[in-house]
């Protein structure tokens, strides 16, 4: 059934903890657009992440731009943590059972906050092992979402919890072609694991496939004889990422990195709860314990980065990131048993994320203020194609940020940003004849904190 499709399309989102080692959890809404995670720096979150691919003054170049090291001098080490707290709320408006002619309100109430707290860890290192050629280290997470919404809420054929749980390790090299110029290589190793849940209406079942006047007399009525299903699974992927930087003066630097795309095929397990008096529909062999399996490719993307220094204390910054979200047209889910394979439409959009940033730092190079600005759009293409495991939106950033040098060679980072959503529409429909309608309002608020240690 698709119910249980739906499920393994969200955990085909899979992403990455790499070995297990960093086990996160993950807010939802992912806290760039799709479900993709912004957060690799909270120094460059500060200001949007503006600029990014020609920042070298922290260790996140490693994920940036891998060209940006061989601006080291020395061995860096930046380690974050961020704590992500989501709000979002669903608001019914017309959810219904059948034609909307002569439906029948969805019983429940909206679901409460599905957004749960999130802590996003990363730790990144570079080494000049040359005057030419630097090696970097990152493990951190690209993608991940978690949600939850109240057993009982309109939704809950469509989704219950969506957990993802993954990391990624990512070795890169820099090679300093001249003074000015340098490029640089990574390797990705990528672990994902995912947990999804949603109910099953057997009532609507039976009244579909038996008598009805059967299923009234068993109690087996549409939304009041609800199953489980649950799906577990992970995956591991690789890829590449590499990029330029270029130092077109003392004050002005640019940068461009490229990310590849990733295919995983994700084997997962489903688990069936089903009522005492729907067990015939198990006989054929659906809504049984089975195997499933489904494959899906990560969308590459391209970032290019602009920095310039106006003045001997301020700076600014802009960059723009383009990611192919248009490789997700329809997940796939193929089971094992007799239950029904089926496919998810999604249809995403490519999308663009743009960011300006500015940053002030006083003459005693004791500390520094920094803010951004920045848009990011949704890929999703519309209310029918959004989903509530990811009621995803176009997303405006705003943050501020502050640098401390507690020593010559040690810095903290602290940093601030508030995610405004526009409120989402949805009218989704369910595999079981249930049409979800109605309105998504949230916002998010970020906080990290990163220490840099040079020696």
């Amino acid at each position: 059934m698709i119910q249980s499709k739906i499920i393994i399309y969200f955990f085909c989102r899979k992403f990455f903890y790499l070995i297990g080692l960093l086990s996160l959890c993950f807010a939802m809404p992912l806290f760039g657009a799709g479900i993709a995670l912004m957060e690799q720096s909270v120094k460059e979150m500060g200001q949007a992440f503006s600029g990014a691919p020609t920042n070298f003054d922290d260790a996140s170049m490693v994920f940036f731009n891998p060209a940006a090291m061989s601006q080291s001098k020395t061995r860096l080490v930046s380690i974050a943590g961020y704590i992500v707290a989501p709000s979002v709320n669903f608001h019914n408006e017309s959810s219904h059972f059948g034609p909307a002619s002569r439906g029948i309100p969805l019983l429940g109430n909206n679901g409460g906050n599905s957004g749960n707290l999130a802590f996003i860890p990363n730790i990144y290192y570079v080494h000049p092992l040359t005057t030419r050629i630097t090696l970097g280290f990152g493990f951190n997470t690209l993608f991940g979402m978690k949600n939850s919404y109240d057993s009982g809420w309109k939704g809950r054929y469509q989704a219950l919890d969506s957990e993802i749980r993954n990391a990624n390790f990512n070795p890169s090299l820099a090679f300093k072609v001249t003074e000015n110029f340098s490029l640089g290589v990574g390797f990705n190793v990528q672990y994902m694991q995912a947990i999804l849940t949603n109910a099953i209406d057997f009532g609507a079942i039976c009244v579909r496939f038996r008598n009805p006047s059967e299923c009234f007399s068993e109690g087996s009525l549409p939304q009041l004889n609800d199953g489980h299903v649950s799906l577990k699974g992970d995956s591991v992927g690789f890829g590449y990422n590499f990029g330029a930087f270029y130092t077109i003066s003392p004050n002005t630097r640019v940068g461009v990195s490229y990310r590849s795309r990733i295919s995983h095929d994700i084997h997962s397990k489903a688990n069936f709860s089903v009522p005492d008096n729907a067990l015939v529909f198990t006989r054929g062999g659906q809504f049984v314990d089975t195997h499933a399996q489904s494959s899906v490719t990560l969308p590459d993307n391209v970032l290019f980065g602009f920095s310039h220094r106006i003045t001997p204390h301020w700076t600014l910054s802009a960059d723009a990131m383009w990611t192919n979200w248009s490789l997700i047209r329809e997940l796939k889910t193929d089971f094992a048993s007799a239950q029904r394979d089926d496919a998810l439409t999604l249809n995403w959009h490519n999308t663009w994320r743009l960011a300006v940033g500015v940053n002030y730092q006083p003459e005693s190079n004791k500390w520094a203020l920094r803010s951004g600005f920045a848009y990011d759009q949704s890929p999703v293409s519309g209310a029918h194609l959004r989903s509530p495991r990811i009621p995803d939106g176009d997303r405006y950033w705003f943050t501020l940020g502050l640098s401390y040098a507690l020593f010559k060679n040690i810095n903290i980072h602290a940093a601030y940003a508030h995610l405004f959503v526009n409120d989402l529409a949805i009218n989704r429909q369910g595999t079981s004849g249930d049409f979800l309608n109605g309105q998504y309002s949230e916002q998010f608020n970020i906080g990290g904190l990163q220490l840099d240690w040079r020696f």
